[in-house]
């Protein structure tokens, strides 16, 4: 559990730090570090960062809209295969892969606003799926190091 002194939470594998756009950063360098050390691609590390950031912008933007609160991320790896992220957030509880896909036929300007991120991140993924645990939000996300 994260200290009250609003000190980040950093080890090899988990990641604990407040749900800010100021926390980005540390975010990105995390998993695409950790990525980096795997072997994995520079365009396959392009790929994970676009999906980070959009997941974690989603939950640094709406998991707290009345409050301050904190993520987590945890890495689980297959030196040989995949890089799986758990990120975690004790916000309002949501998920993120319910939202219908867009409608990518229909011209820009027509189109609804919202949806393209959460599209991008299931067609960037190999595996995606969220889950309330207690009081969390769990979004898990896997990167095969050759995505199909």
């Amino acid at each position: 559990m994260p200290s009250t002194n609003n000190q980040e939470h950093i080890s090899a594998d988990h990641l604990e730090l407040t749900a800010e756009l100021k926390s980005l950063p540390c975010c990105m360098a995390f998993v695409s570090g950790r990525a980096r050390q795997l072997g994995f691609s520079s365009k396959r590390i392009a790929e994970i960062e676009l999906v980070i950031e959009e997941a974690l912008v989603n939950i640094m933007d709406y998991a707290y809209p009345d409050q301050s609160g904190w993520l987590k991320l945890k890495l689980k790896t297959d030196p040989e295969e995949s890089l799986s992220l758990m990120i975690k957030d004790q916000g309002a509880a949501f998920n993120p892969l319910e939202r219908e896909a867009p409608d990518l036929e229909v011209g820009l300007m027509e189109r609804p606003v919202g949806g393209l991120g959460i599209f991008l991140m299931k067609e960037l993924t190999d595996d995606i799926f969220w889950q309330r645990q207690g009081d969390e939000n769990c979004l898990t996300i896997i990167f095969a190091k050759r995505h199909a």
